[in-house]
């Protein structure tokens, strides 16, 4: 008898068949010559006690209680909710990957810049593919509840424990589970807001029979690593399907264990590894405790401050921003982000050169929590210890992979990106300046930190602000480039990026002289520019358009903003005193 999952360790079972409940198996495998593809094994794995081949076992996903018109009328009833969502791109972008999505809606949606545009968006797509693709629910749903996008989401977290309670409990049927056929050896059990299996076999024999986040329990061990201790009565606190253990204990349908007990010992680890990164957290043999002694923490009431795909964290002198989807465990997943590089959470602590002994899930703090109460609110995603996603690997290139961001630091978009050598910056090739070519060979570093570099070595003494205008661009092109840079990047909504006059109404009535963006970086690159003065002053023109246009409404405070940035930089670059 094996546990199914451990299958995965030989790259033969991708992923669990009734998360979190493992399913015991008997493994058969054949082994035949196939003409087509003589380098792979044939596998037949039978599922015990039902003999139920694997081919067959996907039938048997929560999803597939659910008809097509079930699933159809729930998608119905939550376009409005889904829609809602914080920043869609990469919910959207799922859907287009798997071809639920036509590539030409993708794009109209993918260029609304607007909260209200992007909610509209994507009910469009929710609708179009209610209309279009009815054949596809069952795919559309198992697309939107993989884990990445569960990460990222919280709203589609909700929806899913929702849509897969409904699975196994239809209404009008008999929500007895502990009698069905499947959970003959092992029952999902609840205890305050953690779940596990609870292993019918192994109850009668005083063993630890619940199986938690990866962990083994024993009932009272489960209770309190619910947070459940005051009640002092397992029977009572941990249930199944909202009926407490004592009911199907009464009813025979589960045999109780002896009396425990135990002696409670302190265990502390000594070094960290990947095995101890994913037990480290839970309750060892008869109450041990979390290495390093992680403080209990009160409780919050509103958590709406962490739900933002990003987060930002301190420890001790040291800030960054942690990026929820990257997370992966404490020392796999670069998820926190600094302007120099990327790290994992344990790879951050180390930075704080005052702390000597320091751990991640109590030393790292987001909005005066630490990680280890983010874990356990599940706001961060522990990854499972054998999961083979590109951010637990240690491939080569995976690992490469995490040293640079996921999207254009300019344009704030997916895609093919150019990345940095030197700091964790990736560009669409088109959108840093100068132009990168993609097939240019060796390192590549970008604009910013060759500037920062340069800086360096250049001669620091002072200008004033007149010789700073007089200065040919042909010496300060690198300095041009970095201004028009950050413009683009702090132009979120890219409302200064086009010519305004065909998409603003009356615009021409206001404004004789207008300028945007891609104007300016087009004299640029073509060698309009002679000195920085007319460069700077096609900038100075479109923070006053804006004012002229907008006055004070919200495109006028953006505007006021913009320039206020603009003149900042400017002076740091060009050491204006």
């Amino acid at each position: 008898m094996i546990d199914i999952k451990d299958l995965s360790i030989f790259g033969l079972i991708k992923r669990m068949i009734f998360p979190p409940s493992p399913v015991f198996a008997q493994v058969l495998v054949f082994l035949r010559p196939i003409t087509e593809r003589p380098k792979e094994n044939i596998l037949d794995v039978h599922l015990h006690p039902w003999n139920v081949p694997l081919s067959e076992i996907e039938l048997m996903e929560p999803l597939n209680f659910l008809t097509t018109e079930e699933l159809l009328f729930f998608l119905h009833r939550k376009k409005t909710e889904i829609s809602c969502i914080e920043q869609p791109h990469r919910f959207l972008s799922q859907l287009r990957d798997h071809d639920l999505v036509p590539e030409e809606l993708f794009e109209n949606v993918k260029k609304m810049r607007s909260r209200e545009q992007k909610e509209k968006g994507v009910y469009e797509v929710l609708d179009w593919v209610e209309k279009n693709k009815p054949q596809y629910i069952h795919q559309f749903w198992r697309c939107v509840f993989e884990d990445h996008i569960l990460q990222l989401y919280p709203t589609l977290r909700t929806l899913r424990k929702s849509l897969l309670d409904a699975s196994l409990v239809k209404k009008g049927e008999n929500q007895e589970i502990w009698k069905w056929p499947i959970y003959k050896t092992h029952l999902p059990v609840t205890c305050g807001d953690k779940e596990g299996t609870l292993y019918r076999d192994k109850m009668p024999r005083g063993e630890k029979c619940i199986l938690s986040q990866g962990h083994w329990f024993t009932p009272n061990y489960f209770e309190k690593f619910a947070g459940k201790e005051k009640c002092k009565d397992w029977k009572l606190s941990i249930r199944c399907r909202n009926t407490p253990l004592k009911k199907l204990i009464e009813e025979e349908h589960l045999q109780c264990p002896p009396v425990e007990i135990r002696k409670r010992t302190r265990v502390c680890s000594s070094e960290e590894n990947d095995a101890e990164d994913f037990q480290e957290q839970g309750w060892r043999g008869g109450g041990t405790e979390i290495r390093g002694r992680v403080e209990e923490e009160e409780d919050m009431a509103d958590l709406s401050v962490f739900q933002a795909p990003s987060l930002p964290v301190t420890c001790v002198s040291l800030t960054g921003t942690l990026y929820k989807y990257r997370f992966a465990t404490g020392i796999r997943g670069k998820c926190i982000r600094t302007e120099e590089r990327w790290f994992t959470p344990e790879e951050f602590v180390k930075q704080e050169t005052t702390i000597t002994d320091g751990h991640w899930k109590k030393d790292i703090v987001c909005h005066g929590k630490t990680l280890n109460f983010l874990l356990k609110k599940e706001i961060l995603l522990k990854h499972l210890l054998l999961c083979d996603c590109q951010k637990c690997s240690i491939k080569k290139e995976d690992l490469m992979a995490q040293n640079n961001d996921d999207e254009c630091y300019v344009c704030d978009a997916e895609g093919n990106l150019v990345c940095c050598d030197e700091c964790p910056r990736a560009f669409h090739s088109h959108c840093h300046l100068p132009a990168v070519h993609r097939d240019s060979p060796g390192e590549w570093i970008c604009s910013f930190c060759v500037l920062r570099a340069s800086q360096q070595w250049r001669d620091s003494s002072n200008m004033s602000e007149q010789e700073a205008f007089g200065a040919p661009v042909s010496q300060y092109r690198l300095h041009c480039h970095y201004l028009l840079l950050c413009v683009y990047r702090e132009d979120i909504q890219k409302v200064f990026v086009e010519d305004p006059r065909p998409t603003v109404p009356r615009y021409s009535e206001f404004i004789s002289q207008p300028m945007w963006l891609d104007r300016i970086k087009q004299k640029l690159e073509s060698g309009e520019y002679q000195m920085v003065g007319a460069f700077v002053s096609d900038f100075q023109l479109i923070f006053s358009n804006c004012s002229t246009f907008n006055r004070d409404n919200v495109f006028g405070r953006m505007g006021a903003r913009l320039k206020e940035m603009f003149e900042e930089e400017f002076q740091k670059i060009f050491s204006i005193q």
